[in-house]
């Protein structure tokens, strides 16, 4: 990942993956609501547990996502 990115646009990648939201939780077995939420900016910060989830929906090692959303932040 060149770019840092926000949750909201790592979700949007994963939605274009599995072809929606819905359906990327689904395929990653966690809770619709939680990656809806994270994508309407309702949830600003995702446990441990969830990050591993979207790194691997990702296909990128969890300090790879880590450091894309610290990159982000640092960009605010």
């Amino acid at each position: 990942m060149a770019d840092a990115m926000s949750i909201p646009q790592l979700i949007e990648g994963l939605a274009r993956r599995y072809g929606s939201i819905n359906a990327a939780a689904r395929a990653l077995g966690m809770p619709e609501g939680t990656l809806q939420a994270l994508h309407q900016g309702r949830r600003q910060s995702p446990r441990l547990d969830t990050l591993r989830i979207l790194a691997r929906g990702l296909d990128i090692p969890l300090h790879e996502l880590i450091k894309e959303l610290e990159s982000d932040s640092a960009q605010v």
